[in-house]
């Protein structure tokens, strides 16, 4: 679903209508190099995941029906993009062989600590964002892509750090020199370095692609949202990173962003497309945040106007628990 938010919004940024026919491409192709990446790294993975005491779909499966598999994805995947842009079909080549180098036994990247980490977040994250600027023939050189790319890195770089961290004892079992192993002492500094150089390019980027605009509520819409973002990344800094405000920060004001402007394309069948956990999350616990502030509200000026009327509801109240136990 971000991947689809990403398009929209290249779009958006581009002012490009929306193409049915290359959405679906571009979001195949996704789908398609990303079973293909899932089946290519866990076939590698398949001792190692064996001695570590890990559930491999593939150890079970036949090397050949892999190999027929990895190939059919990859090769529609290219055919899908190669239709729409060749230069894009180049890339994605260029994501194959990353992933590839990534993986494969006679370089594995994978087990290099900082390499590692590099090479999955370009792979997994960078390549897939220029190819829609590629598709969409952008100029990847203009700032705002430069510190949307910085963003996407930064966020690729703490993702695989944290998932690391969270795999830590399968990667010693199997001998693994994982960055979080390597750096353990300095996992946390890191963390936070990818967490906050996302946050200011996030900003840097929303602001840039704004700055120009005549209406000039979006912009301040995005700082004063980022501000309270910022504030809990850095007073709250674990709990940010962990319910990931960042990202959730970033889908619901794109999100909003992109409704707005598909309501004024008269495009409204687009906007199932804006169907992401993030979006609807922030909806419930926003409505669950009224409605606590309303009873709020509500039992302040109940009790002002008791207190008006010669009551104090502190000293003599409605009701006593105990009676609301006797009526239950």
């Amino acid at each position: 679903m971000l991947f689809i938010n990403y398009i929209l919004f290249t779009c958006y940024l581009a002012s490009v209508s929306v193409d049915l026919g290359v959405l679906v491409s571009l979001v195949l192709s996704y789908l398609l190099t990303g079973i293909s990446a899932f089946l290519v790294n866990d076939f590698y993975d398949q001792e190692i995941d064996l001695i570590a005491g890990k559930p491999n779909l593939t150890v079970k499966t036949n090397s050949y029906v892999i190999g027929f598999l990895v190939f059919l994805g990859f090769a529609v995947s290219f055919v899908l993009i190669q239709r729409t842009s060749l230069p894009g079909s180049y890339l994605l080549l260029g994501q194959f062989l990353a992933l590839l180098v990534y993986s494969h036994p006679s370089v594995r990247l994978k087990t290099k600590p900082i390499l590692g980490v590099i090479a999955d977040s370009v792979y997994a994250y960078i390549i897939p964002v220029l190819l829609l600027l590629v598709v969409y023939e952008i100029d990847v050189a203009e700032p705002k892509y430069l510190t949307f790319l910085l963003f996407n890195f930064s966020i690729g770089i703490r993702d695989i750090i944290l998932h690391q961290k969270e795999d830590e004892m399968n990667d010693l079992k199997s001998g693994i020199n994982s960055f979080a192993i390597r750096y353990k002492t300095k996992l946390r500094t890191v963390v936070i370095i990818s967490e906050f150089s996302a946050s200011f390019s996030l900003c840097l980027f929303l602001l840039i692609s704004f700055w120009k605009l005549e209406n000039q509520n979006y912009l301040w819409g995005i700082v004063a949202a980022y501000l309270v973002i910022l504030l809990l990344q850095i007073f709250k800094t674990q709990k940010s990173i962990e319910n990931n405000y960042l990202l959730r920060f970033y889908v619901v004001v794109t999100s909003s962003i992109i409704a707005l402007w598909i309501i004024n394309e008269n495009k409204y069948h687009y906007l199932i497309l804006l169907i992401h956990p993030y979006f609807l999350q922030f909806f419930i616990e926003f409505f669950i945040w009224v409605k606590d502030l309303v009873a709020v509200i509500v039992n302040y000026l109940l009790y002002y106007t008791y207190k008006l009327a010669g009551r104090n509801l502190k000293e003599k109240p409605l009701y006593t628990r105990h009676d609301k136990k006797s009526s239950n």
